[in-house]
């Protein structure tokens, strides 16, 4: 019988999905939060906005779980705030260009872990 992780380990492909869904995390939520206001959706709009809420939640959660102070706090100025990297890099200078990108590629496994836990990728 083969034994399930507790903790699912991210492959290089769930990673992936997981950048792609923090790139597109402020489009989503805008998006939800627009949709939730109409009056009246049709059935494709109803499962847009099903399934981006989830969507963004989710990976609102999976940032809020990181257990590294340092690695949240890059990773929600970066794509929960909707900041470019430039801008990121720029918003903490007392760490260098390249420690910035390992912190993404630390928070990035992290939440790819998360959303694969939840069933999301």
């Amino acid at each position: 019988m083969e034994q399930m992780e507790l903790f699912p380990s991210a492959s290089k492909t769930d990673m992936q999905a997981a950048r792609s869904l923090l790139k597109r995390y402020d489009r989503m939520r805008r998006s939800a939060d627009i949709l939730s206001r109409k009056q009246e959706l049709t059935g494709k709009e109803r499962d847009v906005l099903d399934d981006w809420r989830q969507k963004s939640e989710a990976v609102e959660m999976a940032v809020k779980m990181i257990v590294e102070e340092e690695v949240r706090t890059v990773m929600e100025f970066r794509f929960i705030r909707g900041h470019t990297r430039w801008g990121t890099v720029s918003r903490f200078p007392e760490i260098t260009e390249r420690s910035v990108d390992r912190r993404i590629v630390r928070g990035v496994e992290s939440v790819a872990e998360t959303l694969k836990l939840l069933g999301i990728i």
